[in-house]
């Protein structure tokens, strides 16, 4: 029981936590009450009034009672002799009527005294209880505050038993119309949208450049999406799908640095493109790094974390193509994703690239994708997400925590459920780290799949 009080008067308000109970205990209350007041009114008097009936010499009667009021009128009637008299008192007993000229005698009282018999009592006080309204307005009480208590009680399970798979069967079913409608505005989208200016590279080598303009966490994981501005608003990245994008500078110990990373932004973005890297990259061996810097080269991943700012410029150029199936299954109708980590990267562009209708010969696409931490799906969990319902009869998506990420999936049955058995004209795509890498090809060996059906994408 909670007690507070109001600020604006001196109500002390009560919350009792089990109206049921306090509702029992008005009840309890209220038949107790209704018990006393039947008593008072059904208890003979203990100094019960006295009747006496004088009869004067000619034949006219006078009915005194002790407690009777001056004039009133009071009709008898004598079952023991089946007679009838109607007597009414003109004065009082107290009259001045001569006691010499009345014949007095005691008669029996009109009211007989007698105790009622115990057990009819008690069933008369109880009967008298139960049809009081005292009693009924408690017992609809009870059954209020029950039901009450009741459905406060157990409303977590009827919602989670009942309510929640509804709830959850609405918000799938709406979803999937707006993705329905989302898809028809991609397609009319893509229909009148023009070409930007691909970015030209000159030099020997053929690089271009362009300026960090933003960092930014991806939810809760372990990675950061950075954002780099182009030299003209209209400018497209020219990179094939699977394709690389190599980014070059210089680390503070002026030794070139450089890696090759998949593009997380669209592929038709334009004046700006996104990577996606760790937020703590791991550092090289010492004796490796020892040789990088012999040679005059530094870690981009420590720089791009570390020192890298927003405005600095830094060189790109288009990298190594990754996708390439050489498989004799022809055409490719089935396409399956095993990406773990930032590997989701890539194959978030294929993904979108082959979905829509006319796009490809793709008829269904599966994606496995595994982390060992829940937090790093906020890479592109939303993306999948609205994905799927805008394809949902093409598209299957599989998130699995797998604690032993790097090791071997033998014993995961998720693994081994997500991924599909083989059939002609299925490829599939293993993203991720080269520990991920081996792993993941044992599953898809174990699946039927051969070697010239597979399709690597490093992250190196």
């Amino acid at each position: 029981m909670q007690t507070r009080r109001r600020r604006n008067s001196d109500v002390i308000i009560t919350n009792i936590r089990y109206p049921a109970t306090a509702a029992l205990v008005l009840a309890c209350v209220a038949m107790n009450a209704s018990a006393l007041a039947f008593h008072s009114v059904r208890q003979p008097s203990s100094t019960s009034t006295l009747f006496r009936t004088l009869r004067s010499s000619d034949g006219q009667c006078s009915i005194g009672h002790a407690a009777q009021s001056r004039y009133s009128r009071i009709d008898t009637r004598d079952g023991a002799h089946g007679s009838s008299t109607a007597c009414r008192m003109s004065t009082p007993i107290s009259s001045t009527m001569s006691h010499a000229d009345l014949a007095v005698r005691l008669d029996t009282p009109i009211l007989n005294p007698t105790r009622p018999v115990a057990s009819n009592y008690m069933l008369k006080s109880i009967m008298a209880v139960l049809v009081s309204d005292v009693f009924k307005t408690a017992c609809v009480a009870f059954i209020i505050a029950f039901l009450v208590t009741f459905i406060g009680k157990s409303s977590k399970q009827i919602s989670r038993n009942l309510l929640r798979p509804i709830a959850n069967s609405i918000s799938h079913t709406f979803k999937i119309i707006q993705g329905t409608f989302s898809r028809m505005i991609d397609t009319m989208a893509q229909s009148k949208e023009t070409e930007g200016i691909p970015l030209e590279f000159d030099g020997k080598d053929g690089w271009g450049v362009c300026t960090l303009e933003s960092k930014m966490d991806l939810g809760r994981s372990s990675y950061v999406q950075y954002d780099f501005k182009l030299p003209d608003p209209d400018n497209t990245l020219p990179l094939t799908l699977g394709q690389k994008l190599m980014l070059c500078c210089l680390d503070s110990s002026d030794n070139v640095s450089k890696k090759s990373y998949y593009v997380f932004s669209p592929k038709k973005s334009r004046g700006f493109f996104s990577i996606v890297a760790p937020k703590n990259p791991p550092k090289p061996e010492e004796r490796e790094a020892a040789k990088r810097r012999a040679k005059g080269e530094g870690d981009f991943s420590q720089v791009l974390s570390k020192e890298l700012e927003v405005g600095d410029e830094i060189a790109l150029q288009p990298g190594q193509n990754t996708l390439d199936y050489k498989g004799e299954y022809l055409p490719v109708t089935d396409m399956v994703y095993f990406a773990a980590g930032d590997g989701i990267v890539p194959v978030i562009d294929q993904v979108k690239s082959v979905l829509p209708a006319g796009s490809s010969s793709v008829k269904g696409v599966s994606v496995v994708w595994t982390n060992k931490e829940e937090k790093d799906f906020d890479v592109a969990i939303a993306t999948l997400e609205d994905e799927y319902f805008k394809y949902s009869t093409k598209l299957a998506v599989s998130c699995i925590v797998d604690e032993e990420e790097g090791g071997t999936f033998d014993e995961n049955e998720e693994v081994a459920e997500a991924v599909p058995d083989f059939n002609p004209g299925t490829m599939a795509v293993i993203s991720g780290d080269k520990t991920f890498m081996k792993s993941a090809y044992l599953v898809l060996q174990g699946k039927g799949y051969p070697d010239n059906c597979l399709c690597f994408l490093p992250d190196e």
